[in-house]
């Protein structure tokens, strides 16, 4: 397991999996000694793509280190909160809490998750200098090593990790601290998700040049100001009051919904109220900056009341004798539409001190139409583009963040969260039904608690995955007087109180408020030397390795690693006392002690029931002694050579 990674982390170079794809793609393009032909790879694109040798790209110190990490796996375990998982709200949820480093639990997902991810928002440090954001990494490379692996002098390599391990807060920093982590997350999303991802002025700049270096300057979508306070100063001249919300697609047409117009301006009600729904009368039939046309020039007559564009019969005969501007009064409605609306109901004669006018109604969700054979009512619901000013509005303001966080687990307990109401609008633009969204930091826990109730008001079923590194709260600080020694505890915490807050106001709703956690956890030194120096033939095995993670945790991490995620149903089956895991495809042996009895009842389950086939057999090492696990595929053999004629593959993991 643990070993098996750092055998292939120590193989790793900067941009083997560039190389394998080219390899694979475009073998014409190698030569016998492995050197690459880049004009015959020219000639091969030249009538697709142009190919240019000018340009500019983002250039910082360690950017070749960060992308040689984001190739490199985790060695950390997955450990789950087996008491907390076997509640009744959590046992059957699908929806996640990883309580970790987030560059190893996005290497975790990748294994499970790749493309699966419709949505993700993350809301990374702003790197203000006063939010506690500095980087050190915890890969122990020497200079030599690095060296080696990025094709750089030990002089860079030096420079490099002195940055990695200091505690720096540069802009470079920042910049190596987020670039293996988008590269991850961008191989998470499918091909139509989009990613979410809030910033301020510190270090906008460059996250645009980032995105535009993982993600593609073409699938930017829109770079989005959002109001962080109304009033306040930052300084005796400027007031800063807003940061950005940039939005990136993984292609060029990521999935996103119109959202629903659903202002506070519906509120009238009608005959039709039960198939159109509100209406609001927001629009005259008339007006007077519109391109004068005389066929919308016309009196309208309605129970023998005679009204004309702009009111005045004087004014239109006027214009009928060519006396008008370019843009003049006329009606918005052709004739034949009008006397369609006035059947239908669309049209409203309104009365008031300034004299009397003709509106039109704008339903919910129904709408005028043409089709062939003339005028059409339309049903569905009416939406909107989403306006890059949209969120200059105070119901997505900081102070709307810290009134949700203070009605779940209190004032003061965090700083520098999100409003409940933005999480909702990038789940209107972004996702529906069967939907999985993404959050990697993940904070006071603000995106799962939007997505619950986003979920009760729309009666469907998105599941979310939430990271949050266990990082110390602050000594003194409210939140360790109210109890919460790590932020994943506030984040937990709030999705807790969040969820009971919901049933108690939507005591029918019966869908997901749960969620099964897990963290990440590093092995112990003792332990990686006992792994470094096992001897597979070792005639006892090891059962300490067995303890030093625990059964449970090894299983987690395995059917993440063989795609089956963190909420799979996993079948227990029992030899003779001896437990064996069982998935569709494989057959997960753990546990030490292995018994004869029990390779026979596996073996005999393979032989008499016809629908028992798992193909893969995987092994902990450390487990089974070398003779236990040869006596297991002499046994095994017997399948391959019986009835089913099947062969199993045998996996024994260290």
């Amino acid at each position: 397991m643990i070993k098996d990674i750092t055998e292939k982390n120590n193989n790793v170079t900067l941009g083997a999996k560039e190389m394998e794809v080219l390899r694979e793609n475009f073998p014409a393009c190698f030569h016998a000694d492995g050197s690459f032909d880049i004009e015959r790879f020219k000639e091969y694109l030249k009538d697709k793509i142009n190919v240019t040798d000018e340009g500019y790209e983002l250039r910082f110190l360690g950017k070749n280190y960060a992308r040689l990490l984001a190739s490199l796996d985790t060695t950390t375990v997955v450990v789950p909160d087996e008491e907390h998982n076997s509640l009744p709200e959590n046992k059957d949820s699908k929806n996640v809490y990883i309580s970790g480093d987030n560059i190893d639990a996005l290497k975790h997902l990748l294994k499970s998750y790749a493309g699966r991810i419709k949505c993700i928002y993350i809301d990374p440090p702003y790197n203000t200098g006063s939010d506690g954001f500095v980087y050190n990494d915890s890969f122990k490379f020497t200079p030599e090593e690095l060296s080696s692996k990025l094709s750089i002098s030990e002089e860079q390599a030096i420079r490099i990790l002195d940055l990695a391990r200091r505690g720096s807060a540069t802009h470079s920093a920042w910049l190596m601290f987020m670039l293996p982590r988008l590269v991850l997350a961008r191989d998470l999303l499918t091909d139509d998700g989009v990613i979410f991802i809030s910033i301020d002025d510190n270090e906008q700049s460059n996250l645009k040049l980032l995105c535009d270096d993982v993600l593609g300057e073409e699938n930017m979508v829109a770079i989005i100001p959002r109001v962080t306070k109304k009033g306040g100063k930052s300084s005796d001249v400027i007031a800063l009051n807003h940061d950005y919300l940039f939005i990136y697609g993984k292609k060029t047409s990521p999935n996103l919904y119109p959202l629903s117009h659903n202002d506070s301006g519906f509120k009238y009600k009608d005959s039709f109220f039960d198939e159109r729904g509100y209406y609001k009368l927001n629009q005259t039939l008339d007006y007077d900056s519109l391109q004068y046309s005389s066929s919308l020039d016309y009196p309208i007559t309605i129970d023998g009341e005679v009204f004309y564009p702009g009111g005045s019969e004087e004014d239109y005969l006027d214009r009928k004798q060519g006396n008008h501007d370019r843009a003049d009064w006329c009606w918005r409605w052709s004739m034949d539409k009008f006397r369609f609306g006035l059947e239908k109901g669309f049209i409203v004669v309104k009365r008031s001190k300034n004299g009397v006018r003709l509106y039109t109604k704008t339903y919910q969700n129904a709408f005028i139409d043409e089709d062939d054979n003339g005028y059409i009512v339309e049903f569905g619901d009416r939406t909107k583009s989403l306006s890059t000013l949209e969120l200059t509005d105070s119901i997505y303001s900081n102070d709307n963040a810290t009134k949700d966080v203070a009605q779940t687990i209190g004032k003061k307990i965090f700083d520098y969260t999100k409003p409940v109401s933005l999480l909702s609008l990038i789940l209107d633009l972004s996702v529906r039904n069967n939907d999985l969204i993404l959050d990697f930091f993940s904070g006071s826990g603000t995106t799962g608690e939007a997505l619950m109730r986003w979920s009760v008001e729309n009666d469907c079923s998105v599941n979310f995955i939430l990271v949050q590194i266990p990082e110390l709260t602050k000594e003194k600080s409210n939140a360790q007087r109210a109890g919460f020694r790590t932020i994943d505890e506030i984040g937990m915490e709030r999705i807790k109180r969040a969820a009971n807050k919901i049933k108690q106001e939507n005591p029918l709703f019966h869908g997901d408020l749960g969620f099964k956690h897990y963290t990440l956890q590093e092995p112990s030194d003792i332990a990686v030397e006992k792994i470094e120096n096992y001897d597979p033939k070792y005639i006892f095995g090891d059962k300490t390795l067995v303890d030093e993670f625990g059964v449970s945790a090894i299983l987690a991490t395995w059917l993440v690693r063989d795609g089956y995620g963190l909420t799979p149903e996993v079948e227990t089956l029992d030899f003779d006392g001896y437990e064996v895991y069982r998935m569709p495809n494989h057959l997960y042996i753990i546990n030490p002690g292995l018994t004869n009895e029990a390779v026979g009842g596996l073996l005999d389950k393979y032989q008499t029931e016809a629908e028992f086939n798992p193909q893969n057999i995987v092994v902990y090492g450390y487990a089974l002694s070398w003779n236990e696990q040869q006596g297991l595929k002499d046994n095994m053999q017997t399948v391959q050579a019986g009835e089913k004629n099947m062969r199993i593959n045998f996996d024994i993991r260290y």
